[in-house]
């Protein structure tokens, strides 16, 4: 019951969402993994990015949905 899914979702936007959220991650730890291999590791606590990854998600996602509402409205 409290995973049922939602009518009013715009898929798009998700998978938008995803793929930037993937990309932040991905990059981030890639630079971290480059810098940690010259001893030179970034201290970041892991709930941080955690958070901060959370929050390009929602961004990307609020984006992408207002971008897409304002090319429907103009059609």
């Amino acid at each position: 019951m409290f995973f049922k899914t939602s009518r009013n979702t715009d898929e798009k936007s998700t998978n938008i969402a995803f793929y930037s959220s993937f990309i932040y991650w991905s990059g981030f730890l890639l630079i971290n993994s480059i810098l940690d291999f010259f001893n030179k590791g970034l201290k970041i606590n892991s709930l941080l990015l955690l958070i901060s990854g959370l929050i390009v998600f929602f961004v990307s996602e609020f984006i992408s949905r207002s971008i897409r509402k304002i090319k429907n409205k103009k059609v």
